[in-house]
């Protein structure tokens, strides 16, 4: 019985000490924001095509691609297989 007092006294005092601290504090801040952030980005892109920002994306995206690829087909590539002349 007198085994049970001292853990359960030890418990309380580290339970105590544990809440007086604020070390854990700041992490769980920035977990919430993150979350909060996480949701705010997926109602903008709306995880799927249709969304303003997604279609923006696709759309830079797409574009760059093409002019990629044309100025590799211009300039002879240049890779392994297709070395420049």
């Amino acid at each position: 019985m007198m085994y049970l007092s001292a853990l359960r006294a030890q418990a309380r005092t580290f339970l105590g000490k544990f809440a007086k601290t604020e070390e854990g504090v700041t992490a769980i801040e920035y977990a919430i924001v993150a979350a909060g952030v996480a949701a705010v980005v997926s109602v903008i892109f709306k995880g799927q095509s249709g969304g303003p920002v997604y279609d923006m994306l696709s759309n830079v995206y797409t574009s760059l691609q093409a002019k990629v690829q044309s100025m590799l087909v211009v300039n002879g590539g240049g890779g392994q297989n297709n070395p420049a002349p």
